[in-house]
């Protein structure tokens, strides 16, 4: 019998791009919540929390211009392994050539996670996350 999986159960939102900036402060709530059930650092939790923030607010500003269409949310955490799933059925629109203090998100996001794939198509964006959880046992072990 395989170990059972580590973390709370999944979080899946769907959320109106033309609310996400009233709802983002509610959604990195909800996210460090799900966070602390993963049983991992602070500071790691804070990392999901800003980079799923990031990953939402890149939604609000780019897959939308007008305001209609959803940004899917899915949050996991299996054998270890936190993955994190935004996406839209936008379609982006072209970065400014001078985003001034703005465009940093996907900086930020690769910044954040271990691993990061941004998937863009015309029916839509999608950018995965992904963290490892240190293993529990080794610090045990050490």
């Amino acid at each position: 019998m395989s170990a059972p999986a580590r973390g709370p159960e999944p979080l899946r939102l769907r959320l109106a791009a033309s609310s996400l900036p009233e709802r983002l402060s509610g959604v990195r709530a909800q996210m460090a919540e799900w966070g602390a059930g993963l049983g991992a650092a602070e500071d790691l939790v804070e990392d999901i929390v800003l980079a799923t923030h990031e990953a939402l607010a890149n939604v609000a500003d780019h897959a939308y211009p007008d305001g209609s269409g959803d940004a899917l949310l899915d949050a996991a955490c299996v054998d270890g392994v936190v993955r994190i799933l935004v996406r839209d059925q936008g379609a982006w629109r072209p970065p400014a050539s001078d985003p001034g203090w703005r465009g940093r998100g996907l900086v930020i996001i690769n910044g954040l996670a271990d691993q990061v794939d941004v998937h863009r198509t015309s029916t839509g964006t999608s950018v995965t996350m992904l963290w490892r959880l240190p293993d529990p046992g080794a610090a045990e072990q050490a």
